[in-house]
Parts: C-alpha cells; sequence; structure tokens
C-alpha cells in the first residue's frame, strides 16, 4: 500500500515539475500595485494570482505607506510570447461637419465610446450633434485579437 501511494507522490512530483519545464518564459502575467504616492510596484509570473499577490506583497514592504495599497486584476496584463493579449481600444465620435473625434487609448470599447463623445462635446463647434457608433472603435492591439470560435474559415 506504501509503494502505491510513493508512486502516487512520484507521478504527483513528476507531473508538476514537468509542467513547470514546459511553460514558455515569454508568457507571462504581469501585476502593478500602487500606494496613495502612486508609486507603483510590478512583479511576473506565470500565474496571474501569484504576480498580484507579489506586487501587492512589495507594496506592503516596502511603501511609505503599507496601508494605501491597492491593487486589481485590471492592473494585470498577460503576455504571450513577449506580446501583450491586453485589448487597447480606441474610438471615433463624429459631429454634423463630420470632424472626427478620436478617444485616447482604454481597455473597455464602452470607456473608449464615452471619451470620444465627451471629448467631441467639450471642443466641437456644433457639440449636440456629437455621434458615437461603436462601429467605429476599434482594438489596436494585434497581440489581443481573438479568433472566435470560426477564426481562420473562409465562408
Amino acid at each position: 500500500m506504501k509503494s502505491i501511494r510513493f508512486f502516487y507522490y512520484l507521478f504527483f512530483v513528476f507531473a508538476l515539475f514537468s509542467s513547470i519545464a514546459n511553460a514558455n518564459p515569454n508568457s507571462y502575467w504581469q501585476c502593478q500595485t500602487q500606494d496613495k504616492e502612486l508609486y507603483e510596484w510590478t512583479a511576473t509570473n506565470f500565474y496571474q494570482k501569484v504576480a498580484i499577490n507579489l506586487a501587492y506583497s512589495d507594496c506592503k514592504k516596502n511603501s511609505k505607506f503599507p496601508e494605501s495599497c491597492s491593487t486589481s486584476i485590471s492592473s494585470c496584463d498577460h503576455f504571450v510570447d513577449g506580446i501583450s493579449t491586453s485589448p487597447l481600444w480606441r474610438c471615433t465620435t463624429y459631429d454634423r461637419v463630420a470632424q472626427p473625434w478620436k478617444s485616447n487609448y482604454y481597455r473597455e470599447r464602452d470607456d473608449a465610446a464615452l471619451a470620444s463623445q465627451a471629448f467631441c462635446k467639450d471642443k466641437s463647434t456644433v457639440p449636440e450633434t456629437c455621434y458615437t457608433n461603436t462601429a467605429t472603435c476599434e482594438n489596436i492591439n494585434v497581440g489581443a485579437e481573438v479568433d472566435g470560435l470560426f477564426g481562420g474559415v473562409n465562408w
């Protein structure tokens, strides 16, 4: 009975180390934590939760105000083969005179759409005519593109 447990243990250890050895070193999570002075601590790891906990721990140890350390899952970027997979959305709003108003880059498409519309309403000569169609939004991060269920299939 002990020999069976030993083989299970040996198999588990082998499986664990083989998965770690086969991990792509260019594929990782990078997470940031910041304190109230806006100092940032960054950590990387193969696992998102480990990276976020390491960054948070560094902040707690090194910040002048450790109680102000904060982080979230949205402060993490996933890199595959060294390329970020986080989306970067930019939207365009048009007014009646066809003036384009482009937003800054945002991780969420809706945030980019709202930002471009606010920019238009603030700067346009005809702000009441500002209109945003999400079809004008583009994700400029090629690494974040997902082919979907039928990706690569030509119909």
